[in-house]
């Protein structure tokens, strides 16, 4: 008791001469938590610098999208840069189409966060990782095609393709890939995982709306985002996701020269780091 008495006393003193001290301190911590709620309260969107892959985080206060993971497991480092320390949940996470430079990072994540659900084209694909996601996380499973809407508060993500899960399955993979218009305080944002021109020439046949953003596909390939596309679809920015010196010879220059004859402002992930629009 006696013990208990002296630790309180010299606490209490402690206190007293350094009252200015802790004051500013509790206020400095107030401000730091009021700041970060005010933060999360704002919806943001993250293109991520991963490498030669695709990465993208829609977030508004604790609601998480995640599209794709990426090539390794960067994003697992990446993400608590954004979320909130706290926050180990994603609500949905989208796998555009199973090539390991979108989907190996998505392993990494299940082993580390939980995950609400798994939105994914249940298209055939020699790949062991998507196996794996297959037989080990099918509860969190769900196919999805036109239509297909996650809302929260005024954000969303609306499935534009495939038409029909049942669709004849394309050689490509990539024409595999779901295709998804994000909507986030009236700004529209058109994602296209990797699909190509044999996609987008479907898309065309859609009333798109007015598009402020498009994620280009396949990381700003030649055998993306045609002309016709890119006029019809008018977007102010385009997205490249591509790693440094890669081997594809991504962004092509054909590619890049048709976002300068239709003033498009382009962002290389490579060149910008992770590219942060917040609403």
């Amino acid at each position: 008791m006696k013990n208990i008495t002296t630790i309180l006393k010299v606490l209490l003193w402690f206190v007293k001469e350094n009252f200015l001290n802790v004051l500013s301190l509790l206020v400095s911590v107030l401000l730091v938590v009021s700041g970060s709620i005010g933060e999360m309260e704002r919806s943001q969107l993250i293109f991520f610098d991963i490498g030669q892959g695709d990465t993208i985080l829609v977030q508004k206060e604790r609601f998480q999208i995640l599209i794709d993971g990426g090539p390794d497991d960067s994003i697992v480092y990446k993400l608590p840069q954004y979320m909130p320390w706290f926050d180990n949940y994603i609500d949905v996470v989208v796998l555009t189409h199973p090539h390991d430079d979108h989907l190996v990072g998505i392993l990494h994540l299940l082993s580390r966060y939980e995950v609400g659900k798994i939105l994914y084209n249940p298209t055939m694909a020699n790949n062991q990782n998507y196996d794996y996601i297959l037989t080990q996380y099918e509860n969190l499973l769900t196919p999805v095609s036109y239509g297909y809407l996650v809302e929260y508060g005024d954000l969303s993500l609306k499935i534009l393709y495939p038409f029909d899960i049942n669709d004849a399955q394309s050689s490509n993979l990539n024409n595999e890939s779901l295709v998804a218009l994000l909507e986030v305080d009236d700004y529209r944002i058109l994602l296209m995982g990797d699909a190509e021109v044999e996609v987008e020439e479907e898309l065309l046949g859609e009333d798109l709306g007015e598009i402020y953003m498009l994620k280009v596909g396949h990381h700003c390939s030649r055998t993306s985002t045609s002309e016709m596309f890119l006029k019809t679809v008018g977007p102010k920015v385009a997205i490249c996701s591509v790693g440094r010196e890669n081997k594809f010879g991504h962004p092509h220059y054909e590619t890049i020269e048709k976002f300068s004859k239709y003033n498009v402002q382009y962002l290389v992930t490579y060149e910008e780091g992770d590219i942060v629009i917040k609403f």
